[in-house]
């Protein structure tokens, strides 16, 4: 197991990216008090409603940059592109606190929402990317924390400014200037490329140099940059037979599964599969081989044994060979390294004889980073080059033809590998998002954040303030000496201030309880609390026991999503999709989440006026039907997976007996 406290570098990393959505915490709250204050002073009362408009132009923003965002991650970076939304804020924050004319604060706005737009797109996928699995789920989960933070620190600000005769709507909306300031000097100065792109462009010496600073000084990361190369290229392609898959389909599932129990229902089913799997095919036919996933063929033992035999007995180290990658795509012929890495791996266990029922107590063991060693082992041969440590990333010179030839007879698979950059070349984006795993995550992806947000909680978190008027819970507050309005906003910033430890406690159980049990669980606790919600409207009941019970279920309401289907959705969608379409597809998955906001914010007034609150709240509540049938019968789980293995997973997620 990682210890939290040798990933320095990961979580501060982490936590630099996650001020982007503070940013975006900051706008969202500010955004609905300025309102007001703009129609105002513009003299826009006759005139459609401003809010109306400002939330079009943001959103179009959105909408626009996240088209263009998969390209631009995969051409730039994540880092690069995380660079690029810092000053797209800070210009729009510093245009906003100008704001001569309602023309120049559309630009502005449409400026801040391009920037949100790449926030939101990059920041999981750059945490998913640099984190390791066993704390995938506790970082992915840091930007929702952020995000509070960011509204926490701009309902302070609003709250401050509507004490005063004449509230400056322009510094409650351009202050967000000041701490875009902060996140570009952060990602300027600190924040390292990730290694996953690296490897995908062909730069594994700077991935090495990244990953290793990500891990520290002291961490072995041989086996998972590996993992991580293997998974740029080969793990993504391995492709599963349909006749093996339909042979699968019909193992019964009491031979993998206790589906009797309710731990089946919300426990991680795949993990199972992957570990029993050797065990269920071994028993019925006697193989030593895996049929299904091939990739895990890397624990024949013939060739282990032919190896060991060519070892120095009295060495107990083996030195991982540097690969040569051939000529780069950077069109001055210089020659990079595909598989540059010098590291002392340890084989006391490998020399153990496996077998297949073995292979899965050695991957619960050593996790899937000591199965890539393995994998990657199998393809080495004693007649490759060694290096000293010392020449890390250095590339070797052109082998003889002859030499090459013979290699890649001997070892066919290490063609694909040591040829990364022209299969990824080769191969369409679009033909990979064609595959049936891609296809399928991706299909699920972008209904859960459509569904995320169509279930309207993030419309009752922005129209909080408001609510809390309408229904009367700021009158229990009026003896403290404040206008009604700004004793809402007091509320609301207490209110996001009691949602941070509900966040805290989702991060640490995000890698433990996993992200099925946590949204099965937490989803009916919404709903309930979104009906009860709706029947405290309608009920006739006293003013005094109305707005308490409508308070104290609409604080269980924003808890519940904080810890299930507010967070969750982004981790799938940063962890199911291989590195070479991961930016692709999530860039359509923000595309359905901005477009199912932006339906919730233009629907969410109609139905105040025609159905009222409770009638709102109601039709939420039957939403969240959805998403948690979605979850229950087509998404696995996904915890403690490596990133390159999620993707394969979802290539059976048709042939599953859980999800049929």
């Amino acid at each position: 197991d990682i210890v939290l406290g040798e990933m320095k570098s990961t979580v501060f990393s982490a936590v630099v990216v996650s001020i982007g959505y503070a940013l975006l915490g900051w706008d969202f709250a500010a955004l609905l008090e300025a309102n007001g204050h703009m129609e105002k002073e513009f003299e826009l009362e006759n005139l459609p409603s401003i809010e109306g408009i400002t939330i079009a132009v943001s959103a179009f923003g959105a909408i626009v940059i996240t088209i263009f965002s998969g390209s631009l991650l995969d051409w730039l970076g994540r880092r690069a592109v995380l660079v690029q939304s810092s000053l797209l804020l800070l210009s729009g924050g510093l245009l906003m606190l100008w704001s001569p004319n309602i023309y120049i604060l559309l630009l502005a706005r449409l400026i801040v929402g391009s920037g949100s737009g790449l926030v939101f797109t990059c920041v999981p996928i750059y945490i998913s990317e640099i984190s390791p699995s066993t704390m995938r789920g506790l970082l992915v989960t840091m930007p929702q924390f952020m995000f509070f933070i960011g509204t926490i620190f701009s309902y302070c600000l609003i709250f401050w400014l509507t004490l005063m005769p004449s509230p400056k709507w322009r510094i409650m909306i351009g202050a967000i200037f000041a701490p875009s300031i902060v996140y570009l000097a952060l990602l300027v100065y600190y924040l390292p490329e990730s290694p996953r792109w690296l490897v995908s462009d062909g730069k594994i010496s700077e991935a090495r140099v990244s990953l290793q600073w990500l891990r520290g000084k002291k961490h072995d990361i041989s086996g998972e940059i590996s993992t991580i190369v293997e998974g740029v290229d080969f793990i993504s392609d391995t492709a599963i037979g349909t006749a093996q898959a339909q042979s699968f389909s019909r193992i019964s599932s009491s031979q993998i599964w206790p589906n009797n129990t309710f731990y089946w229902h919300l426990s991680d089913p795949l993990v199972d599969l992957l570990g029993s799997i050797h065990e269920t095919m071994s028993e019925a036919t006697g193989s030593r081989r895996n049929s299904f996933f091939p990739v895990f063929n890397s624990f024949s033992f013939p060739e282990h044994e032919h190896m060991n035999e060519h070892r120095d007995d009295n060495s107990d180290q083996q030195t991982r060979g540097v690969y040569y990658a051939g000529e780069a795509n950077n069109g001055d012929g210089l020659r990079t390294s595909l598989l540059s890495q010098t590291a002392n791996v340890e084989v006391n266990d490998t020399n153990t004889s496996f077998t297949s029922e073995g292979s899965s107590s050695y991957l619960r063991r050593h996790g899937t980073s000591a199965f890539a060693q393995e994998f990657v082992a199998s393809f080495i041969d004693n007649d490759i080059e060694e290096e000293d440590e010392e020449t890390h990333g250095m590339a070797l010179p052109y082998q003889p033809a002859y030499r090459y030839m013979e290699n890649t007879r001997r070892h066919p698979c290490r063609y694909r590998i040591l040829r990364l950059s022209e299969t990824a070349d080769m191969k369409s984006k679009w033909r990979v998002l064609l595959q049936p795993g891609i296809r399928h995550a991706l299909c699920y992806g972008m209904l859960i954040q459509a569904l995320q947000q169509s279930a309207g909680i993030s419309v009752l978190l922005r129209y909080t303030p408001e609510i809390l008027e309408q229904v009367g819970v700021v009158s229990l507050f009026s003896d403290i000496g404040l206008s009604p309005h700004s004793t809402s906003i007091l509320i609301s910033a207490l209110n996001a201030l009691l949602l941070l430890p509900c966040i805290t406690a989702a991060m640490l159980l995000m890698d433990v309880c996993g992200r099925r049990a946590l949204i099965l669980a937490t989803t009916p606790i919404l709903m309930l609390s979104l009906s009860v919600m709706s029947l405290s409207t309608l009920v006739d009941m006293g003013s005094l026991e109305r707005a308490i019970l409508f308070h104290l279920a609409l604080t269980i309401c924003f808890c519940s999503y904080v810890v299930g289907l507010g967070p969750i959705p982004n981790i799938l969608c940063s962890e199911m999709f291989p590195t070479k379409a991961r930016a692709t597809c999530v860039s359509f998955c923000s595309l359905s989440f901005w477009f199912g906001g932006l339906l919730s914010a233009y629907c969410f007034p109609v139905m105040l006026s025609t159905i009222g609150l409770g009638g709102a709240c109601g039709i939420y509540a039957l939403v969240c039907c959805i998403p948690l049938c979605l979850v229950y019968y087509r998404i696995p789980e996904t915890r403690t997976l490596n990133l390159e293995l999620i993707a394969e997973v979802f290539k059976l997620s048709r042939q599953l007996p859980y999800v049929q």
